[in-house]
């Protein structure tokens, strides 16, 4: 692209970017207050865009920082432009922070360009600049700051071309494919969704623009990778990170992946990072008892021409990630150790008047397999700016109340178990192997298996969803029905996932599965207190009112306890969907002698926990409603 400049005058300037893979930019700069008059004009190109989230050579937003000095001084003395920085706006145009131009008389300028821009940049008397990789790179914005180019140029005399400044990525790119183990199916694991982080990498450092090398490696941390799953070739492909070049120790970075609630790792191999590589690691997986998996790795000529290197799983777990939890089977993740629960890691809701926020929290698991609630950790606090993380919490099992002793920790990513089971913010001399599974209700009825969550909303222990047995706990079938008044039944809506119980199949006392019962009254009024009786916090999904054309209430369901307005059965069909939904609840501690006058009703038109009758009006019989049991 050529453009004729005018000397003496005071022209915009502009840094045109088109859309191909090398994207040829040109500027030109001019000013009245100049050594020269010789607009420095710049051509860019990169190398290789694929770290970029659309693929194109910069976005809206992107800056670069530039330098120039003569070839007299180095950068780390004064510079002919410091750290001057150009911004792209609209149609790929970068403007300039200012205008520049060549010296006057025959000098020549060495070039130095980076991305993305920092106001620091370089301090006088140095020849670093710090750069760093963003922990979460699942997020687009994120996966851009990930990235780091340089582009340099030496003795470029002044000139009507442009300067051609070649940026190339410093970064290493991973790419991972995951490959199904014998006996494992690819759509099966697609639609499993394993979340998978790699752990170990630092991620801050200098980069040293004399030596070209990264320097003072800080800061190590599990970073989650960009993209989404896919299916190529009998792989799940998709996912890939940035990361700064680093040695790479098998016994410090490894991949851990969750992958139908249990946690796997797998090392990653000794190879030797360079910038603008990128690196595939092939990990075949497969479900087992153990928690490693098997991996390969190669590093494609995509950028840089490299080796095949195979690696083995030695290792165990021994710390729990807590980036690697997707709590996206439950709530709560039981730890083991040597087949024992030895602690549990829970997503949780803290409310009262000391502190509210959304948390995660670890808890000794005691040899009787019950959490002790009274010496639990607080890991994050997600709701609080406040370094107040790693402090103990303390149940009060009656009141359904805690205390909390504030630690002085930002928010804290991993926990380590020693022998003894005790809790670990730092990493002991001899952390213990762990097993990593999602705490679950696995209930087996007539050798059909249904997986409930578990959420935890203060003291108590609930089902993550309501309860759709068509057996009772001893394998009797339920029969199935549409009318009241036939009998212990249950009822579902063609069409709609809900089931509904009368209260003839409730008092059989055998609906529950194994260790867990139908709530009490004691039950829904510990709950209802916990959550200051504002049912919004335990209501998802969208509700409508009951009367018509009037707004429901909102429902955040910050507990994650999720109820939802499926509604209920009577006159032979599916009524109120949208806008309400009843739960039975059983009058004394046992759970096992009658049902009261009045349950638990939640409505769109309020968001009180609300109570209505049990009976269908007029009738000896009872209603058909929802059930949600609580761990005994």
């Amino acid at each position: 692209m050529n453009r004729k400049s005018s000397k003496n005058k005071s022209l915009m300037a502009l840094l045109l970017c088109t859309i191909p893979l090398f994207t040829a930019c040109v500027n030109e700069i001019e000013s009245e207050d100049s050594s020269g008059t010789v607009p420095i004009k710049f051509s860019t190109k990169v190398s290789n865009t694929n770290t970029r989230v659309t693929d194109t050579a910069f976005e809206k937003g992107d800056k670069v920082g530039l330098y120039a000095m003569l070839p007299s001084t180095s950068i780390t003395e004064k510079r002919y432009i410091d750290n001057i920085w150009l911004e792209c706006g609209e149609n790929e145009i970068f403007t300039p922070e200012k205008t520049v131009f060549y010296p006057a008389g025959d000098a020549t300028l060495d070039f130095i360009s980076y991305y993305p821009y920092l106001k620091t940049g370089i301090p006088i008397g140095k020849s670093t600049i710090p750069v760093s990789t963003q922990t979460d790179q699942s997020k687009d914005g994120n996966r851009v700051l990930s990235d780091f180019l340089i582009a340099s140029e030496e003795d470029i005399a002044s000139s009507e071309d442009a300067v051609e400044l070649q940026y190339k990525h410093k970064f290493t790119k991973i790419k991972i494919i995951i490959t199904p183990g014998a006996g494992e199916d690819v759509t099966k694991m697609y639609n499993a969704k394993p979340r998978i982080i790699a752990t170990g990498f630092n991620t801050k450092a200098e980069y040293d623009t004399k030596t070209d090398t990264f320097i003072n490696l800080t800061e190590e941390a599990d970073i989650i990778p960009h993209g989404e799953w896919n299916i190529t070739s009998g792989n799940l492909t998709g996912k890939e990170f940035i990361i700064i070049p680093q040695k790479i120790s098998p016994d410090i970075q490894s991949f851990t992946m969750e992958w139908n609630g249990k946690v796997y790792t797998c090392p990653m191999p000794e190879i030797t990072m360079q910038g603008s590589t990128q690196c595939q690691i092939k990990i075949t997986a497969m479900q087992a008892t153990s928690h490693t998996l098997t991996g390969i790795a190669s590093k494609v000529d995509d950028w840089v021409n490299g080796e095949n290197k195979d690696t083995d799983n030695k290792g165990g777990i021994t710390t729990i990630r807590l980036a690697a939890l997707s709590f996206s089977q439950s709530n709560v993740y039981r730890v083991y150790h040597g087949g024992k629960p030895i602690a549990e890691v829970c997503k949780e809701y803290l409310k009262s008047d000391q502190i509210t926020s959304k948390a995660i929290v670890v808890y000794p698991v005691k040899e009787n397999e019950q959490s002790d609630l009274s010496h639990g950790t607080v890991l994050q606090l997600q709701d609080e700016k406040e370094a107040i993380n790693g402090g103990i919490i303390s149940w009060d099992i009656n009141k359904n109340t805690f205390n909390y002793t504030e630690g002085s920790s930002q928010i804290i990513n991993k926990v380590y178990l020693n022998a003894e089971g005790a809790i670990l913010l730092e990493k002991p001399e001899n952390p213990i192997s762990i097993d990593i599974v999602s705490h679950t209700i696995r209930d087996i009825r007539n050798g059909n298996t249904c997986e409930y969550p578990i959420v935890k909303v203060g003291t108590q222990y609930w089902m993550g969803e309501d309860l759709h047995a068509t057996a009772y706990r001893d394998g009797t079938t339920l029969s199935k029905q549409t009318n009241l008044g036939k009998g212990e039944s249950y009822f579902k809506p063609k069409d709609y996932e809900a089931y509904f119980y009368n209260g003839e199949a409730v008092l059989k006392n055998n609906l529950a599965p194994t260790g867990w019962k139908i709530p009490n009254t004691n039950d829904w009024q510990s709950l209802k207190a916990y959550i200051g009786n504002d049912a919004s916090l335990i209501k998802a999904g969208d509700w409508e009112a009951s009367t018509e054309g009037k707004p429901a209430c909102p429902a955040s369901n910050l507990t994650d306890f999720a109820v939802y307005p499926v509604g209920m059965w009577g006159d032979g069909q599916h009524l109120l969907k949208n806008k309400l939904v009843g739960y039975w609840t059983l009058n004394n501690e046992d759970g096992s002698s009658s049902i009261p006058e009045q349950t638990v009703f939640f409505t769109g038109s309020s968001n009180l926990c609300d109570s209505g009758n049990t009976l269908v009006s007029k009738a000896s019989y009872y209603k058909a409603l929802s059930i949600r049991c609580i761990k005994e």
